[in-house]
């Protein structure tokens, strides 16, 4: 006999929660929109002494969840409907925002990354185990992929690749070849994005930078392939966000085509080194 068969309650609680961090997950899996408010209330309601405990998150306790859902539904084992989980969520970001300062600092965007990629390393190691997970992704398919790359790629604040969760991807039957196609694709949206920005940004400035336009077009007329060249080694190899690269080239009149090019051929060679370099470090992957 199992522990938890021998108290019933004790298995009520363990349900409970098991059912809850699962509504959680597919809320992720479903809604990447989210990932900023969820990431929020995890820092926000987090327990005292995190980094001691294991899984050494930034998570509430189960204490404080059980009170929270007593006080809400009059039941410490509910398990809130999945819009009324988003809408919470959404509230109480937003809630947050309105009562802090206006200066952000450095730590806690750091925080923010640090959150993402133990959420990543998470994901990879136990999120597998979960069926409504798996399946979950599986019913986003290759277009909620794609819209979750493209999403990755235009984030200039916490700028987590898809391909990190190369190894949960595998084990919930996305194809290999596929699935670095997609994200590659999806990341190059992204990238689209920050070209547009770029090419409105040199439309609004207008004659009031009339000089340096005139110098940066020369250079683009001198060298017009050599940014290219380098976009693609950069979109290729350095772990940051391409449209650092592409706004500026936008801004200098470099071609659309030329640009999404360079950048999809290196994001497919970024996320194949990193996709099996995460494989390798978590297993799996095919």
């Amino acid at each position: 006999m199992r522990p938890s068969d021998a108290n019933p309650v004790s298995a009520k609680k363990e349900a409970s929660l098991r059912g809850l961090t699962r509504r959680f997950l597919v809320l992720a899996l479903c809604r990447p929109k989210l990932w900023p408010a969820m990431l929020s209330a995890a820092w926000a309601f987090r327990a005292r002494g995190w980094y001691r405990r294991y899984p050494f998150l930034p998570l509430p306790s189960k204490e404080y969840v059980r009170w929270r859902l007593e006080t809400a539904y009059g039941d410490p084992e509910a398990v809130p409907p999945a819009e009324e989980l988003a809408g919470f969520l959404s509230w109480s970001a937003n809630l947050r925002r309105q009562m802090r300062p206006e200066r952000k600092g450095v730590a806690v965007k750091v925080a923010a990354v640090a959150a993402l990629v133990a959420f990543a390393v998470w994901a990879n190691l136990r999120a597998a185990e979960y069926d409504a997970v798996r399946e979950a992704a599986a019913s986003a398919g290759y277009l909620g992929l794609l819209a979750a790359s493209a999403v990755s790629g235009f984030n200039l604040i916490a700028p987590i690749p898809v391909a990190t969760f190369y190894p949960f991807l595998i084990e919930a039957g996305f194809q290999p070849l596929p699935t670095l196609a997609t994200i590659a694709l999806g990341m190059t949206g992204g990238d689209f994005l920050g070209y547009l920005v770029g090419d409105a940004s040199r439309a609004l400035a207008g004659d009031r930078i009339g000089g340096f336009r005139a110098r940066v077009e020369r250079l683009h007329r001198r060298h017009p392939l050599l940014p290219l060249g380098l976009l693609f080694l950069y979109a290729a190899f350095a772990p940051v966000p391409n449209e650092l690269l592409v706004i500026p080239l936008a801004f200098m009149r470099y071609p659309l085509g030329g640009i999404m090019l360079a950048v999809f051929m290196g994001n497919m060679i970024f996320n194949t080194w990193l996709a099996l370099g995460v494989a390798w470090l978590f297993g799996g992957g095919g």
